[in-house]
């Protein structure tokens, strides 16, 4: 299809040029329903819905990407289907995106972890009508994606507790080292060893991978033992307070 080459072109051309799709001046006018999917595997197929909050019509394309996010999509081979790939979406109108999984053999012993794409080209400004000059933004907003097989022992609002927490040095400084002996992926939001404004804590957030390792530095010196305090994001998006004993 003409359409789709012509938005393939641009989203190359973007990704060559910043690695991401965005814009100082600008905001994009679809948004996503969700910070994330989470793909169960015995389930036919998983939804998301895409809204159109700005003024004007938006073409759309999606599609899911195992990492690399410079990586041409026609190039990715990915056992899930997402239905439209392409689509425009009028203006207070909404769009509802299908994703269901092929059956192709992906690890059974632990979550994989894809990312959901979005890609937004806005229509011809009306100065380019007039002959004007003009700059035509594309927009790309990018959300993790989790399939989840069937039979995984315990559960992914479970896992965070069994985080296990270590006080380490690295590079001369303090930092907590976590690892996730889980099948399920944790996303940590911030950590703090002790109590009080002034405690040593991690704020900048991060992602332990099953049966991964993970290195968060501290702000400032930390005595071992103790407790840990931190946060998590469920499947929902929503933070999760937790503690657990430093070791």
């Amino acid at each position: 299809m003409k359409i789709r080459k012509v938005v393939s072109k641009i989203l190359m051309a973007a990704m060559i040029a910043a690695g991401t799709l965005s814009a100082v001046s600008s905001q994009a006018s679809v948004v996503i329903a969700g910070t994330r999917v989470v793909y169960n595997a015995g389930d036919s197929e998983v939804t998301l819905k895409l809204s159109n909050v700005g003024k004007h019509p938006a073409l759309t394309q999606v599609w899911l990407d195992k990492g690399d996010a410079k990586e041409d999509p026609s190039k990715i081979d990915l056992p899930f289907v997402l239905t439209p790939a392409l689509a425009r979406i009028d203006p207070d109108k909404a769009q509802t995106i299908r994703i269901s999984y092929t059956g192709e053999e992906l690890p059974n012993d632990r979550e994989s972890l894809l990312w959901f794409n979005v890609l937004e080209v806005p229509p011809k400004p009306e100065q380019a009508d007039a002959g004007g000059n003009y700059v035509q933004l594309a927009f790309r907003s990018r959300i993790k994606f989790f399939f989840r097989p069937t039979g995984l022992p315990g559960t992914s609002d479970a896992a965070p507790d069994k985080l296990q927490w270590n006080l380490v040095t690295e590079n001369g400084k303090s930092a907590l080292k976590v690892a996730n002996p889980t099948p399920y992926h944790v996303t940590i939001i911030e950590a703090q060893v002790g109590a009080g404004d002034k405690a040593p804590k991690f704020d900048d957030g991060g992602m332990v991978t099953p049966g991964g390792e993970l290195s968060l530095p501290l702000s400032a010196p930390a005595a071992a033992g103790g407790k840990v305090s931190f946060t998590t994001l469920n499947d929902y998006g929503g933070p999760m307070k937790h503690e657990a004993n430093l070791h």
